[in-house]
């Protein structure tokens, strides 16, 4: 059995984790290490996988490969800066889960913590920041910048040099024109579609996406 090591839990999100780590022949197993108390664990309806919930206030082993349990910029950001009062639980540490049936343009430049779902296809000479999320069946073009913990969301498109800044979410079937800047901390809702920069800390959707609200829930 190969295991590996998960911070923070989401009871949803961890159950893709479990099979992209097995589909990818990274781990069969996950040791979860929780950043706060918790009373639940993983959300299996169908099929069973296998992990073990490790007491809180127990750490994990720094010699070990990392991975997120969560998704969301506003939960991944805090459970990364609670483990780095660890002493070696520095960047590095995360490991990159990239599913088998994504293709990645071999020009492409990743951080670490990143994960990849199926049918992402990913364009030449990108750039993919620290602790990324990009699910299923997004296309991310050529010339593309994605910030750290930016969350891409299923069926997402962004066409060439698209910039895309730290902690924003892209909500799925999102498309973004070329040359388009989208700002830090910011949410763009499903189905938008984004025919112009978008500024900072925003709440932005619709056809053409414009920005309706401050984005007050969260700055990392």
């Amino acid at each position: 059995m190969k295991s590996i090591q998960v911070v923070g839990l989401s009871a949803d999100f961890v159950c893709t984790i479990s099979e992209t780590l097995a589909d990818a022949g990274i781990a069969d197993h996950m040791d979860i290490f929780y950043n706060i108390p918790l009373d639940f664990g993983p959300n299996i309806t169908t099929k069973e996988f296998s992990y073990t919930i490790m007491p809180f206030g127990e750490l994990p082993d720094t010699a070990k490969p990392v991975v997120f349990g969560v998704s969301g910029p506003h939960n991944k950001s805090p459970v990364f800066d609670f483990f780095l009062k660890t002493p070696g639980m520095i960047k590095e540490r995360y490991v990159n889960v990239i599913h088998p049936a994504a293709y990645l343009s071999p020009s492409l430049i990743l951080d670490h913590g990143i994960l990849i779902e199926p049918g992402v296809i990913i364009g030449s000479q990108s750039r993919i920041g620290f602790g990324v999320t990009m699910k299923r069946g997004c296309l991310i073009g050529h010339h593309n910048v994605i910030g750290d913990f930016v969350d891409i969301n299923p069926g997402v498109v962004l066409s060439g040099s698209v910039n895309v800044g730290r902690g924003t979410i892209l909500g799925s079937g999102t498309v973004v024109r070329h040359k388009i800047n989208i700002g830090e901390n910011c949410y763009i809702g499903i189905g938008s579609v984004v025919t112009s920069d978008i500024p900072p800390n925003s709440i932005a959707y619709g056809n053409p996406c414009k920005v309706v609200k401050p984005n007050e829930k969260w700055s990392i």
